[in-house]
Parts: C-alpha cells; structure tokens; sequence
C-alpha cells in the first residue's frame, strides 16, 4: 500500500535526521523492532443497544519505531501492522480477515525530571487503517470493509529509572478520530458504499519496560490497551445497478485490543 510506504520513509528520515544532529544538539534517538500480538475484540450493536455481532482473534504482528529526546523535548513515531483470522459470531457465525495497519507521532514536553522520576505531557496524531473481509457462509454472503481515519492524540507520560540499565515508563492518552469512513463492498449485487461514521474519543495505554542488554542492545517488552468507540453512520439507499433496492447502514462499534510488544532498540 502506498500510504504504507509513505510511513515507513517518514519515519526512516527522521531517524537519520536526528542521527546526522546527535552531535551537535545533543539530541538522543533510538530506533527499536519489536514482534507484537493483539487480542483482537471488535463489538457492534443495534439502535437500541444490542449486540449485532462480534469478533474475536489473536493477531500477530509488528512495530517499529523512532525515539529522540533532547533536554525537556521528547519525540517519536511509531508503525505497526497486524493480520490474522478472528471468529465472527452473528446472525451467521463465520470467520474474518483482519489487516490493521497504525501510524502515529508525536512530540511532548517533561514537566518534572529528578534522579529517579520523571513526568510530561505529549501530544500529536495518527492514521488508522482496517481491513475486514467477512466471509461467507452457505446461507449468508460475505462482505469487504475498508475502516480508515486519522486521530488526534493527548497524553500523560511518566518514567521510574530503577537503576542504571533498567527504567519502567507509563503511558495513558486519550485519542479522537477525525472523520472515519467505512468503504463496504457487497460479494452479491449491491453497488458499493461509502458511510460517514461518528466521532467519538478513545484510549491508550501503554506499560514499556527497558532493559539495557549491552552498550548498544536494549531490550523493550510493552505490555499495552486501547479502546476505539464509532458513532452508527447515517442511513442510506441501498442501490443494485444504481436502482435503490433498500437502505443500509454501519451500525456503532466499540474495539477493544489488548497488546504485548517484545523487541530490541538501538540508540
């Protein structure tokens, strides 16, 4: 995908930017890999509050990263990308598809740092990507969903440094999307449609514990949680060959993944 490739560039020069500066401003950067699981749990429900249907699976994946800090500025980007199966349970159980792909930066400023603690706050965005090919079943037809959007993100960030090679840092921010749309493609012969869907604030939270391997190695396992809620879209004709046949909908949907990332940085 184009826009994967855009990430990975963007995040590639700014840690050589920061690299080729390290010198001269003191800036501090690191790059770091990691190997990343999600428990994967996608919920929707009816106008009135019921559960439409449900999906759940464990997706493998990975992250990576640029980090830079230089006096009481901190920055960092980071990339993931998970795929793998979930079970669908509905008015037809089946199964799906899930390719999720997550893109954000961001910058921030510690307010408090002594020996031990330090603390600040951070801000910045992001671009969410979801694929989700619901499959079909011998009395249901399948469908493709494209879910995209950029969010914004604010945040609180806190370190412990325990001794001289390990630190443990604490991370908790709420993230808004900003106009996210759904792009439902039909396996039978409706035409294609595109919905607006409602903005409604989410959460992440994330637990990164550090561990200094060698002069160069440092081992990071990040324990993390995020929540994503979307508003129902409005509903509109249902159209087969451009005749309207119905009308249809995407309902609100509440996601709920739960994370680990176990991988190596390097200053």
């Amino acid at each position: 995908m184009k826009i994967l490739q855009r990430m990975i560039t963007g995040m590639l020069l700014l840690g050589s930017f920061s690299q080729a500066g390290a010198g001269l401003d003191e800036t501090r950067s690191s790059l770091w890999l990691a190997f990343s699981l999600m428990d994967f749990d996608y919920e929707e429900f009816l106008p009135g509050g019921m559960t439409a249907n449900r999906e759940d699976g464990t997706l493998p994946g990975i992250s990576a990263g640029v980090a830079l800090s230089r006096e009481r500025v901190f920055a960092g980007s980071r990339l993931g990308f998970w795929s793998g199966r979930a079970d669908y349970r509905g008015p037809e159980d089946s199964r799906t598809d899930e390719d999720i792909v997550d893109w954000q930066a961001s910058a921030g400023l510690r307010l408090y740092r002594d020996a031990r603690v330090e603390a600040g706050v951070y801000t910045g965005g992001g671009y969410r990507r979801w694929e989700r090919d619901i499959r079909s079943t011998p009395t249901a037809a399948g469908l493709f969903e494209i879910y995209d959007w950029w969010y914004l993100m604010l945040g609180v960030r806190g370190a412990y440094i325990i001794n001289a090679d390990s630190l443990i840092r604490a991370d908790v921010g709420l993230t808004r999307p900003l106009n996210p749309e759904v792009e439902v493609e039909f396996e039978t012969g409706f035409d294609d449609q595109r919905l607006e869907l409602g903005e409604r604030t989410g959460a992440r939270v994330a637990l990164t514990y550090e561990k200094r391997l060698d002069a160069s190695t440092t081992l990071r396992i990040v324990p993390w949680f995020e929540y994503w809620e979307l508003g129902k879209s409005r509903t509109v004709p249902l159209t087969s060959n451009g005749v309207v046949v119905g009308t249809v909908f995407e309902p609100r949907s509440e996601t709920r993944n739960a994370g680990i990332d176990i991988g190596l940085s390097w200053p």
